[in-house]
C-alpha cells in the first residue's frame, strides 16, 4: 500500500504542475487516485514500450524492483497485477458501508461575514469561520501555514497550505514535491492547538482533456495510431488511447461541511495554549487525503472563490 501510495503522490504532483504551468492564475482541481486508476486498467493492456512510458509516468516502473527476478517478465505475475491488488485493497478501505464524508466542522462553522479575498485584485467574498482544535504548522522555508481539517471518523482530512508572511503560492509550488510535501504534513511539524479559521466558500466543477498533459510526462507511444501497443487487450493493430478526459467537483459550504463530531484522538499530542488565527483570505492549496495511508484523493488550487 505504500508503495501506491507514494506514486499516486508523485503522480499527482506531475499532474499538479503540469496544470499549474498550463493554466496560469486559474483555479486547479482533480482527483489524481481517479485518474491513476483509469491509466493503470488501460496499463493492464499494454505492452513493450507503451508499457515502459505508462509505468514510468505513473510511477509504478519503481515496484518491478521490489518483485522477484524471475517474475519481472511475467504477465501472470506482472506488477501491473499487483498494482490492481493494492487498488483494490485501498477501495475497500475508502468505501466502507458507515462512510460519511462530509468536512468534521458541524455545529461551530458560520457564514459570520463578508471579506476581502486577494488575487492580484482584490475581491469580496463570503467566508466562513470556526473556532477549534486543529493540527498547525508553520514552516520557516517558503513562509506558509498547513492546516489539517479533519473529516468524520478522522477516516479523511482536508490539508490546505497558505503562504504566510512575504511568501507567494508561486514560491510553494516551486519548493513542492513528494519529499516536501511530506515533510510539511509531518507529525513532527503538525501540532494539535486551537485555531481561529476563515476559509472562503467555494465550488469547483473542472474538466481536462489530458492527452497532451500525458504527453508532456512521456507518455506518448500508447496515443499514436502506429506505435500504441495494447496487444493485451486486443490483437487487432491500430488499437490506441484517443483521449483522457478527467472532470472533478468539490463544494465547500456550510451545508456540504456539516457532520458530528470528530471522536478523539487515542494518542497523546502536543498543545499549545495560544490561539491561532489560520486566515485564508489569499490563494492556497488544498488536498483530501485518507488519513490512515496519506493517500491524495483530490487535489486542488484556489485562485479565485
Amino acid at each position: 500500500m505504500d508503495t501506491l501510495s507514494t506514486a499516486n503522490t508523485e503522480f499527482c504532483l506531475d499532474v499538479f504542475k503540469e496544470l499549474n504551468s498550463n493554466n496560469v492564475g486559474d483555479n486547479i482541481f482533480f482527483s489524481p487516485l481517479s485518474l491513476l486508476y483509469a491509466l493503470s486498467m488501460v496499463l493492464l493492456g499494454a505492452r513493450g514500450n507503451s508499457a515502459e512510458q505508462m509505468e514510468k509516468v505513473l510511477h509504478f516502473s519503481h515496484m518491478t524492483q521490489s518483485l522477484k527476478p524471475e517474475f519481472k517478465d511475467s504477465a501472470k505475475c506482472s506488477q501491473a497485477g499487483r498494482i490492481h491488488s493494492e487498488f483494490g485493497v485501498l477501495f475497500s478501505q475508502i468505501n466502507q458501508p458507515d462512510s460519511n464524508y462530509t468536512l468534521n466542522m458541524a455545529n461551530r462553522l458560520y457564514g459570520t461575514k463578508a471579506m476581502v479575498f486577494h488575487q492580484g485584485k482584490s475581491i469580496i467574498v463570503e467566508m466562513m469561520y470556526q473556532t477549534g482544535t486543529y493540527k498547525l504548522a508553520f514552516i520557516k522555508e517558503p513562509q506558509m501555514q498547513v492546516l489539517e481539517l479533519p473529516y468524520v471518523n478522522n477516516k479523511l482530512s482536508m490539508i490546505i497550505l497558505l503562504p504566510a508572511g512575504t511568501a507567494s503560492l508561486e514560491q510553494i509550488e516551486k519548493e513542492l514535491n513528494t519529499k516536501t510535501f511530506n515533510e510539511w504534513t509531518s507529525s513532527a511539524n503538525m501540532v494539535e492547538r486551537e485555531v481561529e479559521v476563515h476559509i472562503p466558500r467555494f465550488k469547483l466543477e473542472i474538466k481536462y482533456e489530458l492527452k497532451s498533459l500525458l504527453n508532456s510526462l512521456g507518455m506518448t507511444d500508447v496515443f499514436n495510431e502506429i506505435t500504441a501497443d495494447l496487444s493485451g487487450i486486443s490483437p487487432v493493430d491500430g488499437l490506441y488511447l484517443s483521449k483522457v478526459i478527467h472532470q472533478s467537483y468539490v463544494d465547500v459550504n456550510e451545508e456540504g461541511t456539516e457532520a458530528a463530531a470528530a471522536t478523539g484522538d487515542s494518542f497523546v499530542v502536543k498543545r499549545l495554549p495560544i490561539r491561532a488565527r489560520f486566515l485564508a483570505n489569499h490563494p492556497f492549496l488544498f488536498f483530501i487525503r485518507l488519513s490512515h495511508t496519506n493517500t491524495i484523493l483530490f487535489c486542488g488550487k484556489l485562485a479565485s472563490p
